[in-house]
Protein backbone atom coordinates (compact mmCIF):
# COMPACT_ATOMS: atom_id res chain seq x y z
CA UNK A 1 0.00 0.00 0.00
CA UNK A 2 2.93 2.33 -0.67
CA UNK A 3 1.01 4.50 -3.17
CA UNK A 4 -2.05 4.65 -0.93
CA UNK A 5 0.04 5.78 2.06
CA UNK A 6 1.95 8.31 -0.03
CA UNK A 7 -1.34 9.74 -1.31
CA UNK A 8 -2.64 10.20 2.23
CA UNK A 9 0.61 11.85 3.41
CA UNK A 10 0.47 14.36 0.56
CA UNK A 11 -3.24 14.97 1.19
CA UNK A 12 -2.48 15.64 4.86
CA UNK A 13 -0.04 18.38 3.87
CA UNK A 14 -2.57 19.94 1.49
CA UNK A 15 -5.60 19.52 3.74
CA UNK A 16 -5.91 23.28 4.34
CA UNK A 17 -6.22 24.04 0.62
CA UNK A 18 -8.61 21.11 0.16
CA UNK A 19 -10.86 22.24 3.01
CA UNK A 20 -10.84 25.78 1.64
CA UNK A 21 -12.01 24.63 -1.80
CA UNK A 22 -14.54 22.31 -0.20
CA UNK A 23 -16.21 25.00 1.86
CA UNK A 24 -16.13 27.55 -0.94
CA UNK A 25 -18.08 25.20 -3.19
CA UNK A 26 -20.30 24.18 -0.26
CA UNK A 27 -21.23 27.82 0.35
CA UNK A 28 -21.99 28.20 -3.36
CA UNK A 29 -24.29 25.16 -3.18
CA UNK A 30 -26.12 26.45 -0.10
CA UNK A 31 -26.56 29.89 -1.67
CA UNK A 32 -27.96 28.34 -4.85
CA UNK A 33 -30.32 26.06 -2.91
CA UNK A 34 -31.91 28.95 -1.04
CA UNK A 35 -32.05 31.26 -4.05
CA UNK A 36 -35.38 31.88 -5.76
CA UNK A 37 -34.69 29.52 -8.61
CA UNK A 38 -38.24 29.04 -9.85
CA UNK A 39 -40.36 32.09 -9.25
CA UNK A 40 -37.76 34.65 -10.35
CA UNK A 41 -38.42 33.69 -13.95
CA UNK A 42 -41.83 35.42 -13.84
CA UNK A 43 -40.98 38.28 -11.50
CA UNK A 44 -41.10 41.82 -12.91
CA UNK A 45 -38.09 43.95 -12.05
CA UNK A 46 -38.51 47.51 -10.78
CA UNK A 47 -36.41 50.21 -12.44
CA UNK A 48 -35.34 53.66 -11.34
CA UNK A 49 -36.69 55.82 -14.16
CA UNK A 50 -36.26 59.51 -14.84
CA UNK A 51 -39.03 60.97 -17.07
CA UNK A 52 -38.78 64.28 -18.91
CA UNK A 53 -42.31 65.20 -20.01
CA UNK A 54 -41.94 67.70 -22.86
CA UNK A 55 -45.59 67.32 -23.86
CA UNK A 56 -47.06 68.02 -20.38
CA UNK A 57 -50.59 66.92 -21.26
CA UNK A 58 -53.08 64.73 -19.36
CA UNK A 59 -52.13 61.88 -21.67
CA UNK A 60 -48.40 62.18 -20.97
CA UNK A 61 -49.02 62.56 -17.23
CA UNK A 62 -51.17 59.41 -17.36
CA UNK A 63 -48.18 57.56 -18.83
CA UNK A 64 -46.02 58.82 -15.96
CA UNK A 65 -48.59 57.53 -13.45
CA UNK A 66 -48.63 54.17 -15.24
CA UNK A 67 -44.84 53.87 -15.02
CA UNK A 68 -44.88 54.91 -11.37
CA UNK A 69 -46.99 51.88 -10.38
CA UNK A 70 -44.22 49.29 -10.85
CA UNK A 71 -41.13 51.48 -10.92
CA UNK A 72 -39.46 54.27 -8.98
CA UNK A 73 -39.56 57.69 -10.65
CA UNK A 74 -36.41 59.73 -10.05
CA UNK A 75 -36.08 63.47 -10.59
CA UNK A 76 -32.98 64.77 -12.35
CA UNK A 77 -31.92 68.06 -13.86
CA UNK A 78 -32.27 68.01 -17.63
CA UNK A 79 -28.55 68.25 -18.26
CA UNK A 80 -26.70 65.67 -20.34
CA UNK A 81 -23.67 65.48 -18.06
CA UNK A 82 -25.85 65.04 -14.97
CA UNK A 83 -27.91 62.36 -16.71
CA UNK A 84 -24.84 60.45 -17.88
CA UNK A 85 -23.34 60.68 -14.42
CA UNK A 86 -26.54 59.29 -12.84
CA UNK A 87 -26.64 56.44 -15.37
CA UNK A 88 -22.97 55.60 -14.85
CA UNK A 89 -23.28 55.42 -11.07
CA UNK A 90 -26.58 53.51 -11.34
CA UNK A 91 -28.69 56.16 -9.63
CA UNK A 92 -31.12 55.70 -12.52
CA UNK A 93 -31.54 52.76 -14.88
CA UNK A 94 -33.61 54.35 -17.62
CA UNK A 95 -34.12 57.94 -18.79
CA UNK A 96 -37.31 58.52 -20.80
CA UNK A 97 -38.22 61.63 -22.73
CA UNK A 98 -41.86 62.02 -23.80
CA UNK A 99 -41.60 64.16 -26.91
CA UNK A 100 -43.66 67.24 -27.67
CA UNK A 101 -46.81 66.31 -29.60
CA UNK A 102 -47.23 62.95 -27.82
CA UNK A 103 -50.97 63.51 -27.18
CA UNK A 104 -51.65 64.73 -30.71
CA UNK A 105 -49.94 61.72 -32.28
CA UNK A 106 -51.88 59.32 -30.04
CA UNK A 107 -55.18 61.00 -31.02
CA UNK A 108 -54.21 60.57 -34.68
CA UNK A 109 -53.32 56.89 -34.14
CA UNK A 110 -49.63 57.50 -34.82
CA UNK A 111 -47.33 55.59 -32.46
CA UNK A 112 -44.00 56.33 -34.18
CA UNK A 113 -41.31 58.54 -32.67
CA UNK A 114 -43.13 59.21 -29.40
CA UNK A 115 -40.19 58.69 -27.03
CA UNK A 116 -36.48 59.03 -26.62
CA UNK A 117 -34.55 56.96 -24.12
CA UNK A 118 -31.10 56.75 -22.58
CA UNK A 119 -29.59 53.82 -20.71
CA UNK A 120 -26.11 52.79 -19.69
CA UNK A 121 -26.29 49.32 -21.25
CA UNK A 122 -28.86 46.93 -22.59
CA UNK A 123 -30.28 44.48 -20.09
CA UNK A 124 -33.41 42.38 -19.85
CA UNK A 125 -35.13 45.07 -17.75
CA UNK A 126 -34.30 48.03 -19.99
CA UNK A 127 -35.25 46.15 -23.16
CA UNK A 128 -38.48 45.06 -21.48
CA UNK A 129 -39.21 48.71 -20.57
CA UNK A 130 -38.93 49.67 -24.23
CA UNK A 131 -41.37 46.91 -25.12
CA UNK A 132 -43.80 48.11 -22.42
CA UNK A 133 -43.77 51.64 -23.81
CA UNK A 134 -44.42 50.42 -27.34
CA UNK A 135 -47.15 48.10 -26.10
CA UNK A 136 -48.75 50.94 -24.11
CA UNK A 137 -48.81 53.26 -27.12
CA UNK A 138 -50.14 50.50 -29.36
CA UNK A 139 -52.90 49.61 -26.90
CA UNK A 140 -53.99 53.25 -26.60
CA UNK A 141 -54.02 53.55 -30.37
CA UNK A 142 -56.12 50.37 -30.64
CA UNK A 143 -58.74 51.71 -28.21
CA UNK A 144 -58.88 55.00 -30.12
CA UNK A 145 -59.39 53.09 -33.37
CA UNK A 146 -62.26 51.28 -31.63
CA UNK A 147 -64.16 54.56 -31.19
CA UNK A 148 -63.04 55.63 -27.70
CA UNK A 149 -61.77 59.12 -26.92
CA UNK A 150 -58.13 59.64 -25.94
CA UNK A 151 -58.74 59.99 -22.19
CA UNK A 152 -60.85 56.81 -22.05
CA UNK A 153 -58.35 54.92 -24.20
CA UNK A 154 -55.46 55.91 -21.92
CA UNK A 155 -57.35 54.67 -18.85
CA UNK A 156 -58.35 51.37 -20.47
CA UNK A 157 -54.81 50.77 -21.74
CA UNK A 158 -53.42 51.26 -18.22
CA UNK A 159 -56.00 48.84 -16.79
CA UNK A 160 -55.28 46.19 -19.42
CA UNK A 161 -51.51 46.35 -19.06
CA UNK A 162 -51.70 46.38 -15.26
CA UNK A 163 -53.41 43.01 -15.11
CA UNK A 164 -51.23 40.17 -13.81
CA UNK A 165 -51.24 36.80 -15.55
CA UNK A 166 -51.56 33.76 -13.32
CA UNK A 167 -48.66 31.37 -13.93
CA UNK A 168 -48.85 27.75 -12.83
CA UNK A 169 -45.86 25.42 -12.97
CA UNK A 170 -46.76 21.89 -14.04
CA UNK A 171 -45.44 19.17 -11.78
CA UNK A 172 -45.39 15.49 -12.57
CA UNK A 173 -44.26 14.36 -9.13
CA UNK A 174 -46.37 11.95 -7.13
CA UNK A 175 -47.45 13.40 -3.80
CA UNK A 176 -47.31 9.99 -2.11
CA UNK A 177 -43.58 9.60 -2.76
CA UNK A 178 -41.13 11.14 -0.28
CA UNK A 179 -39.05 13.13 -2.77
CA UNK A 180 -36.70 16.03 -2.20
CA UNK A 181 -37.88 19.43 -1.07
CA UNK A 182 -37.76 22.33 -3.51
CA UNK A 183 -34.52 23.74 -2.11
CA UNK A 184 -32.90 20.30 -2.00
CA UNK A 185 -33.91 19.63 -5.62
CA UNK A 186 -32.21 22.87 -6.62
CA UNK A 187 -29.12 21.92 -4.60
CA UNK A 188 -28.88 18.50 -6.30
CA UNK A 189 -29.48 20.09 -9.69
CA UNK A 190 -26.33 22.23 -9.33
CA UNK A 191 -24.37 19.49 -7.56
CA UNK A 192 -22.53 18.24 -10.71
CA UNK A 193 -20.99 21.69 -11.18
CA UNK A 194 -20.07 21.84 -7.49
CA UNK A 195 -18.73 18.27 -7.23
CA UNK A 196 -16.71 18.41 -10.45
CA UNK A 197 -15.19 21.73 -9.44
CA UNK A 198 -14.42 20.51 -5.92
CA UNK A 199 -12.91 17.17 -6.97
CA UNK A 200 -10.71 18.64 -9.69
CA UNK A 201 -9.59 21.55 -7.49
CA UNK A 202 -8.71 19.37 -4.48
CA UNK A 203 -7.63 16.06 -6.04
CA UNK A 204 -5.44 17.40 -8.84
CA UNK A 205 -2.71 18.98 -6.65
CA UNK A 206 -2.22 15.68 -4.82
CA UNK A 207 -2.13 13.62 -8.01
CA UNK A 208 0.26 16.07 -9.68
CA UNK A 209 2.59 15.87 -6.70
CA UNK A 210 2.43 12.08 -6.75
CA UNK A 211 2.97 11.97 -10.51
CA UNK A 212 6.08 14.12 -10.73
CA UNK A 213 8.58 12.78 -13.25
CA UNK A 214 11.28 11.79 -10.75
CA UNK A 215 8.76 10.09 -8.46
CA UNK A 216 7.11 8.35 -11.41
CA UNK A 217 10.44 7.10 -12.77
CA UNK A 218 11.45 5.88 -9.31
CA UNK A 219 8.13 4.07 -8.99
CA UNK A 220 8.52 2.50 -12.41
CA UNK A 221 11.95 1.19 -11.44
CA UNK A 222 10.53 -0.49 -8.36
CA UNK A 223 8.80 -3.82 -8.22
CA UNK A 224 5.38 -2.17 -8.19
CA UNK A 225 3.40 -3.01 -11.31
CA UNK A 226 1.41 -0.33 -13.17
CA UNK A 227 -1.80 -2.22 -12.39
CA UNK A 228 -1.10 -2.26 -8.66
CA UNK A 229 -0.13 1.41 -8.80
CA UNK A 230 -3.45 2.39 -10.42
CA UNK A 231 -5.49 0.21 -8.08
CA UNK A 232 -3.95 1.90 -5.05
CA UNK A 233 -4.31 5.31 -6.65
CA UNK A 234 -7.98 4.75 -7.41
CA UNK A 235 -8.54 3.37 -3.90
CA UNK A 236 -6.98 6.42 -2.26
CA UNK A 237 -8.90 8.78 -4.57
CA UNK A 238 -12.14 6.94 -3.80
CA UNK A 239 -11.61 7.30 -0.07
CA UNK A 240 -10.98 11.02 -0.44
CA UNK A 241 -13.84 11.81 -2.82
CA UNK A 242 -16.21 9.70 -0.68
CA UNK A 243 -15.39 11.97 2.25
CA UNK A 244 -16.06 15.01 0.07
CA UNK A 245 -19.31 13.49 -1.19
CA UNK A 246 -20.48 12.75 2.37
CA UNK A 247 -20.00 16.40 3.30
CA UNK A 248 -22.31 17.45 0.46
CA UNK A 249 -24.84 14.76 1.35
CA UNK A 250 -25.00 16.05 4.93
CA UNK A 251 -25.53 19.56 3.59
CA UNK A 252 -28.23 18.24 1.26
CA UNK A 253 -29.99 16.48 4.13
CA UNK A 254 -30.00 19.70 6.16
CA UNK A 255 -31.40 21.64 3.21
CA UNK A 256 -33.97 18.87 2.66
CA UNK A 257 -35.19 19.29 6.22
CA UNK A 258 -34.31 15.79 7.39
CA UNK A 259 -32.85 12.43 6.45
CA UNK A 260 -33.48 11.18 2.93
CA UNK A 261 -36.33 8.73 2.48
CA UNK A 262 -38.19 7.04 -0.33
CA UNK A 263 -37.11 7.95 -3.84
CA UNK A 264 -34.88 10.71 -2.42
CA UNK A 265 -32.20 8.02 -1.97
CA UNK A 266 -32.05 7.80 -5.76
CA UNK A 267 -30.69 11.36 -5.80
CA UNK A 268 -28.03 10.29 -3.29
CA UNK A 269 -27.02 7.32 -5.46
CA UNK A 270 -27.07 9.51 -8.55
CA UNK A 271 -24.71 12.02 -6.95
CA UNK A 272 -22.34 9.28 -5.74
CA UNK A 273 -22.00 7.77 -9.21
CA UNK A 274 -21.33 11.22 -10.64
CA UNK A 275 -18.69 11.78 -7.95
CA UNK A 276 -16.97 8.55 -9.03
CA UNK A 277 -17.04 9.79 -12.62
CA UNK A 278 -15.51 13.12 -11.52
CA UNK A 279 -12.69 11.29 -9.74
CA UNK A 280 -12.02 8.97 -12.71
CA UNK A 281 -11.93 11.88 -15.14
CA UNK A 282 -9.61 13.81 -12.82
CA UNK A 283 -7.18 10.88 -12.63
CA UNK A 284 -7.32 10.58 -16.43
CA UNK A 285 -6.58 14.29 -16.97
CA UNK A 286 -3.73 14.34 -14.44
CA UNK A 287 -2.18 11.31 -16.15
CA UNK A 288 -1.01 13.66 -18.92
CA UNK A 289 0.89 15.76 -16.35
CA UNK A 290 -0.59 19.16 -17.28
CA UNK A 291 0.74 22.35 -15.74
CA UNK A 292 -1.22 24.14 -13.02
CA UNK A 293 -2.34 26.81 -15.49
CA UNK A 294 -3.54 24.25 -18.02
CA UNK A 295 -5.26 22.33 -15.23
CA UNK A 296 -7.10 25.45 -14.06
CA UNK A 297 -8.25 26.17 -17.62
CA UNK A 298 -9.41 22.58 -18.11
CA UNK A 299 -11.33 22.68 -14.83
CA UNK A 300 -13.19 25.80 -15.92
CA UNK A 301 -13.88 24.37 -19.38
CA UNK A 302 -15.22 21.06 -18.06
CA UNK A 303 -17.38 22.50 -15.29
CA UNK A 304 -18.88 25.40 -17.26
CA UNK A 305 -19.38 23.61 -20.59
CA UNK A 306 -21.18 20.65 -19.05
CA UNK A 307 -23.27 22.96 -16.87
CA UNK A 308 -24.44 25.07 -19.80
CA UNK A 309 -24.94 22.24 -22.31
CA UNK A 310 -26.55 19.61 -20.07
CA UNK A 311 -29.24 21.55 -18.25
CA UNK A 312 -27.72 22.81 -14.99
CA UNK A 313 -27.46 26.55 -15.59
CA UNK A 314 -30.13 26.50 -18.32
CA UNK A 315 -32.97 24.02 -17.89
CA UNK A 316 -33.18 21.30 -20.51
CA UNK A 317 -36.60 22.36 -21.79
CA UNK A 318 -35.07 25.66 -22.91
CA UNK A 319 -32.22 24.02 -24.83
CA UNK A 320 -32.42 23.24 -28.53
CA UNK A 321 -32.63 19.74 -29.96
CA UNK A 322 -29.11 19.94 -31.39
CA UNK A 323 -27.68 20.98 -28.02
CA UNK A 324 -29.50 18.15 -26.21
CA UNK A 325 -28.34 15.68 -28.88
CA UNK A 326 -24.73 16.63 -28.16
CA UNK A 327 -25.33 16.68 -24.40
CA UNK A 328 -26.40 13.02 -24.45
CA UNK A 329 -22.73 12.12 -24.88
CA UNK A 330 -21.97 13.63 -21.47
CA UNK A 331 -22.79 11.97 -18.13
CA UNK A 332 -24.03 15.28 -16.72
CA UNK A 333 -27.02 15.14 -19.06
CA UNK A 334 -28.12 11.80 -17.62
CA UNK A 335 -27.55 13.02 -14.07
CA UNK A 336 -29.87 15.97 -14.77
CA UNK A 337 -32.51 13.67 -16.29
CA UNK A 338 -32.70 11.68 -13.05
CA UNK A 339 -32.83 14.85 -10.97
CA UNK A 340 -35.60 16.30 -13.14
CA UNK A 341 -37.73 13.22 -12.53
CA UNK A 342 -37.15 13.45 -8.78
CA UNK A 343 -38.00 17.16 -8.83
CA UNK A 344 -41.29 16.47 -10.62
CA UNK A 345 -40.26 18.36 -13.76
CA UNK A 346 -41.01 15.29 -15.88
CA UNK A 347 -42.84 12.01 -15.24
CA UNK A 348 -40.87 9.49 -13.22
CA UNK A 349 -39.74 6.52 -15.31
CA UNK A 350 -37.89 3.83 -13.35
CA UNK A 351 -36.41 2.22 -16.47
CA UNK A 352 -35.09 5.58 -17.70
CA UNK A 353 -33.67 6.31 -14.24
CA UNK A 354 -31.83 2.98 -14.16
CA UNK A 355 -30.58 3.50 -17.71
CA UNK A 356 -29.29 6.97 -16.80
CA UNK A 357 -27.44 5.63 -13.76
CA UNK A 358 -25.88 2.84 -15.83
CA UNK A 359 -24.72 5.33 -18.48
CA UNK A 360 -23.09 7.47 -15.78
CA UNK A 361 -21.40 4.36 -14.39
CA UNK A 362 -20.18 3.44 -17.88
CA UNK A 363 -18.61 6.89 -18.28
CA UNK A 364 -16.83 6.51 -14.93
CA UNK A 365 -15.53 3.05 -15.89
CA UNK A 366 -14.43 4.28 -19.32
CA UNK A 367 -12.36 7.12 -17.88
CA UNK A 368 -10.85 4.73 -15.31
CA UNK A 369 -9.78 2.37 -18.10
CA UNK A 370 -8.38 5.28 -20.11
CA UNK A 371 -6.40 6.42 -17.07
CA UNK A 372 -4.90 2.93 -16.73
CA UNK A 373 -3.97 2.86 -20.44
CA UNK A 374 -2.33 6.28 -20.22
CA UNK A 375 -0.42 5.15 -17.14
CA UNK A 376 0.83 2.07 -18.99
CA UNK A 377 1.91 4.27 -21.90
CA UNK A 378 3.86 6.54 -19.56
CA UNK A 379 5.37 3.46 -17.93
CA UNK A 380 6.59 2.22 -21.28
CA UNK A 381 8.02 5.62 -22.11
CA UNK A 382 9.85 5.77 -18.78
CA UNK A 383 11.29 2.30 -19.36
CA UNK A 384 12.57 3.33 -22.78
CA UNK A 385 14.16 6.49 -21.40
CA UNK A 386 15.79 4.54 -18.58
CA UNK A 387 17.16 1.99 -21.03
Amino acid sequence: MQVFNAFMKIMKKKVVISVMYLWVFAIIGIAIAFSDGGTALFEQNSLRICVFDEDNTPESRALCDFLDKDNELVTLENDRDIILDALYYDRVNYVLTIKKGYAEKLAAGNTDDLFESMKMHDSYSTVYMGQILNEYAGTVSAFIAGGNDVVTSVGKAADVLSQDAEVNTASFGEEDNAVLSGNASLFFRYLPYIILGTVMSTLCPVLLKLGKKDIRFRTNCSGLSPGSYMVQLFAASTVFITAVWLVFMVIGAIINGGMYSGTAWLAVLNSFIYTLFSAAMTVFVVSFEPSNLVLTILTQIFTLSTSFLCGIFIQQEFLGDSVLAAARFMPTYWYVRVNRMLAGEEPFDSSLAVTSLLIETAFAAAFAVLAVLVRRAWYGRASAVTA
